[in-house]
């Protein structure tokens, strides 16, 4: 018998990678099998709580899963009508921009990467990406849909951004445009409860708001090193951007920038400080779960990206929970994410396949699907998702309504790119932080990414600020902690060879050694 169940034993782990191999493709064979890496929970993903799903409902259908299958299942099905050959998907998820540039510099193979602004720039600069084949900007080719539905706004920033590819010790210049297409996109902020935040504090202190005293154990900032560097710039020079605000020129926006991106020596000194400082205010890092504790009310003020705003806001409503967003006066980010090919992609066969997928995510009903679902802003544009748009936010019959101007987003090809709306909607809920007024984007930045030496010094930076620090008291529990732990120790092992422990007999006894018995 146990030779039988060794046998079985054997045998089902030999069948474990064949197994896993299989379970890993879904069972389901493909001419083309397209790799894609991207960030968690940020596409449709099907079921309740889908655009697809919550559109019938609405029409008072009853909806089952088949009726909102994932967006996944729907690319596939359209690239084998539209191209005649069948591909399949495998999707993998990261958490960071920085754990998806470990894997990447680790060996690990993907086709399509969706990274944020800073990350693509570090990934061109060090010729870990390829540019888009030409035939992706024809805007004859019907299938092309990005570069026929992009944002203006985003066609105009990815192109005027620019980036130093060094390639076999050669360096070149390329724009944006030529190796990122856009996915999503927006600003950094402060979601707050305004039960115990006012606005009129958040306008007086911008920045400040991290080191002010007021809300001690009540704010939290990003885990990670990029976005709270970011914050912590605007918090040691405010008053530097808040004077540039003053005496604006044409060249604001560019010095703006300049200012969220210093890495010099002299400036990061002072940004560790202000980091240090903004540590011992705030209830902590966090990178997802300042959205539930704002829900929950556990913390007060969340700096949070525009698309966890949105979100958190509509979670906080659904359970009678007013919360709002706020944009520092002073300056504050102009993120994005967008889909960029890794080297390789050509000669693994896959390179039609990725920019199909790009071009499938940008077709207007994908980009409503998409954004509706994670509550981020799509950069696709045009009269579908003005109207999308309108059916989000649109309220003519608010008290206070008024029109709030789109047009640098939709672009002058929309009619009338305004939508009607409340007071509340335009200046501090959903609708502004997904559409941003024009004011708002003027004074955001895009963040630069950090070259070898920059990263280094600043990652050393980060880490000595998120070194654990504990306070006097702590320490002591700790110390007395650990020194009746290794008295009781001592007192197990040696306590009976001790006199001060060492067992009393009875009177008229004495102790006798037992010998270990046979």
């Amino acid at each position: 018998m146990k030779k039988r169940v060794l046998s079985v034993l054997i045998a089902g782990a030999m069948l474990l990678p064949t197994l896993a191999l299989l379970g890993g493709c879904g069972g389901k064979q493909a001419d083309v099998v397209l790799k894609v890496y991207s960030w968690a929970e940020y596409i449709d993903e099907g079921g309740e709580g889908s655009y697809l799903y919550d559109l019938l409902a609405e029409e008072g259908e009853e909806p089952s899963e088949e009726d909102a299958p994932p967006i996944l299942d729907d690319f596939e099905n359209w690239y084998e009508e539209t191209y005649g050959e069948s591909v399949r998907v495998d999707y993998a998820t990261f958490g960071t921009n920085e754990d998806m540039y470990n894997e990447i510099v680790l060996g690990n193979e993907y086709d399509l990467l969706c990274p944020s602004d800073y990350m693509i720039m570090k990934l061109a600069a060090e010729d870990r990406i390829e540019p888009y084949d030409p035939s992706f900007f024809d805007e004859s080719d019907p299938n092309n849909y990005y570069v026929r539905n992009v944002s203006p706004f985003i066609a105009d920033t990815f192109e005027n951004g620019t980036v130093t590819v060094t390639r076999e010790e050669e360096t070149e210049t390329h724009s944006w445009s030529e190796y990122a297409a856009g996915y999503m996109w927006g600003t950094t902020g402060f979601v707050y409860n305004p039960g115990h935040v006012e606005r009129a504090d958040l306008e007086e202190l911008g920045w400040q708001t991290f080191t002010s005293g007021r809300y001690t154990n009540k704010i939290t900032a990003k885990d990670n090193v990029r976005d709270t560097y970011f914050a912590a710039l605007g918090l040691t020079y405010e008053e530097e951007l808040l004077a540039l605000a003053e005496n604006k020129d044409e060249a604001y926006n560019q010095k703006l920038t300049d200012i969220f991106n210093r890495t010099a020596e002299e400036y990061t000194d002072a940004v560790g400080d202000s980091l240090l400082s903004m540590k011992a205010n705030i209830y902590g890092f966090e990178t997802d779960t300042g959205k539930a504790d704002m829900v929950s009310g556990k913390i007060w003020l969340n700096y949070a990206w525009s698309g966890d705003a949105v979100y958190a806001l509509d979670e906080a409503e659904g359970d009678g929970l007013l919360l709002e967003y706020f944009v520092p006066g002073s300056g504050s980010n102009l993120w994005f994410d967008g889909w960029v090919l890794t080297k390789g992609v050509e000669e693994r066969g896959t390179k039609k396949a990725a920019q199909a997928f790009v071009n499938y995510m940008s077709m207007p009903e994908s980009a409503k699907r998409n954004s509706y679902y994670i509550g981020y802003t799509s950069v696709i544009a045009g009269e579908e998702m003005l109207d999308y748009a309108k059916y989000l936010y649109e309220d003519e019959e608010a008290e206070d309504a008024a029109e709030y101007d789109l047009s640098y987003f939709f672009g002058e090809d929309v009619a009338d790119p305004v939508i009607v709306a409340g007071e509340d909607q335009r200046t501090r809920r959903q609708l502004f932080a997904q559409f941003p007024p024009e004011e708002v984007m003027e004074r955001c930045a895009v963040m630069n990414y950090f070259d070898a030496d920059t990263s280094e010094r600043i990652n050393e930076l980060w880490s000595h600020v998120k070194a654990e620090s504990l306070d006097a008291w702590a320490i002591a529990v700790l110390c007395v902690s650990a020194a009746a732990i290794v008295a009781f120790v001592l007192f197990v092992k040696f306590g009976n060879k001790i006199d001060f422990f060492r067992r009393k007999p009875k009177k008229g006894y004495s102790l006798v050694r037992q010998e270990q018995m046979k």
